[in-house]
């Protein structure tokens, strides 16, 4: 066995309707065939320098590295590799004399180093003393923001599953009749600049408190930021997606942020701009915040505000900080996705919003899915996505003014399809 397939492969590539992923399996529309060790090695380097001649040489070298094998060997691989695409053969172009050149653009994913484990599951219930339309209010928002800031290091559990659970006011039999590994309990005390939320951190198995806090609840933003850390420091072995967070004060800058990202006007576009680099000036080794700076760059692209070819190539820059950070986050593949579609990478884009689909928080995925078959000009699927979104989130400001969007086809949509 050659040394270059002995080693766990660190990286996965999109083209077309294309997967390769990193255990060397060729998927195309789900359907796939494990590709034999030779022939990946020539295709994964063939992806990594798409658009650019490979010497046969230097195939050679890496493949067969100091045996004398003949080029027939690698006539071979290329032929195979071509059986493989079918249809798409000429995705691998022979350049005489030179070497070979795969020809459809390429989108390069990074893996996890490690394996991912199995994170601990939180249920978060709703808050008591208050009336039942505000208690899930809360609890929605909870919900949303923490599974925001740990991704999939935390499995938290959607409304719909405990709200099955929640025919009893009894904390203590609720907490026994779910399956998660902790519960957050709480409720409302005070009013006016007085109000307070006295949190409870429950373990799941025997019951057992974890930790109980009382926060000051007269500022949403810096409750849920203090809520964020609590969760972070109580419950064992786990940490905010891209590292641990840096500090309380990072926490409260990106939650911050994201709730003017959420209200997505003008004005509190700038603001989660200035929020977010904020985050990052604390701690750029938190990779949430990456994702949000990217939804500030994307949403003033969707609304038209400065200089569109720059703010998506700001974009795409913060999502590749957040990839580097956290190679396996679905919101920065969600908008990798988008912004592979935006390049003009239809295909490669669409494999990756199925990707995406499949374990990520839907509004969001279909949000942008939205966005992509707008981009080209499939208006009745873009509709369909947004209402699917917003039946999901209801209160989703930016999928409400990409549904009155959807019938404008505004200026740079044109000249980015045409380009």
């Amino acid at each position: 066995m050659d040394s270059a397939t002995d080693q766990t492969p660190v990286k996965s590539f999109v083209f077309d309707h294309w997967l390769l992923q990193s255990d060397g399996t060729l998927l195309r529309d789900g359907q796939g065939v494990h590709v034999p060790p030779k022939e990946l090695h020539v295709l994964r380097l063939l992806l990594k320098s798409a658009g650019v001649v490979v010497s046969k040489d230097y195939l050679l070298d890496q493949v067969w590295p100091r045996m004398d094998t003949a080029e027939e060997s690698l006539t071979r691989c290329i032929y195979a590799l071509r059986k493989l695409f079918k249809e798409h053969k000429d995705f691998i172009a022979t350049v005489y004399g030179q070497g070979y050149r795969f020809t459809c653009p390429v989108v390069e994913l990074d893996a996890p180093n490690q394996a991912r484990t199995v994170g601990p599951s939180l249920a978060v219930l709703p808050f008591r003393n208050l009336d039942e339309t505000a208690a899930l209010d809360l609890q929605d928002v909870m919900i949303r923001q923490l599974s925001m800031a740990f991704g999939e290091a935390l499995h938290v559990m959607p409304t719909g599953l405990i709200a099955a659970h929640c025919v009893s006011s009894d904390v203590r039999a609720l907490v026994g009749q779910l399956s998660a590994d902790y519960c957050l309990s709480g409720r409302f005390i005070g009013a006016g600049e007085q109000r307070h939320w006295s949190v409870e951190l429950i373990r799941g198995r025997d019951q057992a408190l974890v930790h109980g806090q009382t926060l000051d609840a007269c500022d949403a933003g810096e409750a849920l930021g203090e809520l964020t850390c609590l969760v972070a420091q109580r419950v064992p072995g786990l940490r905010p997606v891209g590292e641990r967070c840096g500090s309380y004060a990072v926490a409260v800058a990106y939650l911050n942020g994201l709730c003017s990202v959420q209200q997505h006007t003008v004005q509190s576009l700038r603001d989660a701009l200035v929020l977010f680099r904020q985050c990052l000036k604390l701690d750029a080794g938190y990779a949430p915040p990456w994702c949000g700076l990217a939804d500030v760059w994307l949403g003033q692209a969707m609304m038209g505000l400065g200089d569109t070819e720059r703010a998506i190539e700001e974009a795409h820059s913060a999502v590749s900080n957040a990839l580097a950070l956290d190679p396996g986050s679905i919101a920065a593949l969600t908008r990798l996705a988008l912004l592979t579609s935006l390049r003009g990478c239809e295909q490669a884009a669409q494999v990756l919003f199925r990707r995406c689909l499949l374990s990520a928080d839907p509004a969001d995925v279909l949000y942008f899915h939205a966005w992509h078959h707008w981009f080209w000009q499939r208006n009745e699927q873009a509709e369909r996505m947004i209402d699917q979104c917003l039946e999901h989130d209801p209160g989703c400001v930016r999928a409400q003014i990409m549904r009155v969007r959807i019938h404008e086809q505004p200026t740079w949509i044109r000249e980015r399809r045409l380009a």
